[in-house]
């Protein structure tokens, strides 16, 4: 889905087709990661160009660290994620980012939250649910207003520099 929307875009007059990013949280931030493997770009976008540029938070990494092909479109990235997440990406994300360096040449900048839990920006009660993907089958939620808002700064900071004309 995330490729047809950036097709979607492409044909709108008012936006540049090469300055076309993703952002995505949870989930959505596993889909931004995925959509910057060079495999996935080609399998849905042929010969045209993936995303400019790829923001994720807290995308549950640990997939990709089984995955055969890591290769990267080579677009820039940015991760961000908190040491306590009940998806495990306090150790994951750290283990992506060096089996991208190591293995595929790729650097991905990561920014680490010390003691925020899964879905930090979400200002809303914390909550505690079941989830077989989770640590011991335990999801948990929770807002961290001293990361929401760096992350405010960060991925605008990020986005600007990526996706400005050149």
């Amino acid at each position: 889905m995330g490729f047809a929307a950036l097709k979607e875009l492409r044909k709108l007059r008012t936006i540049d087709p090469d300055r076309i990013g993703i952002m995505g949280f949870s989930m959505g931030g596993h889909l931004t990661v995925t959509t910057a493997f060079e495999t996935n770009r080609k399998l849905w976008m042929g010969d045209e160009k993936g995303f400019a540029a790829h923001a994720a938070f807290y995308p549950v990494c640990r997939p990709f660290l089984k995955r055969d092909d890591c290769t990267m479109t080579g677009a820039p990235m940015i991760i961000f994620y908190g040491t306590e997440d009940a998806y495990g990406d306090g150790k994951n994300v750290p283990e992506f980012k060096r089996l991208l360096l190591e293995k595929y040449s790729f650097e991905v900048t990561t920014v680490e939250y010390v003691g925020a839990y899964h879905g930090f920006n979400r200002n809303e009660p914390a909550i505690s649910y079941h989830d077989p993907s989770a640590k011991g089958w335990k999801g948990y939620e929770a807002w961290d207003a001293k990361a929401a808002n760096d992350t405010l700064i960060r991925v605008v900071d990020f986005l600007r520099k990526t996706l400005a004309a050149k």
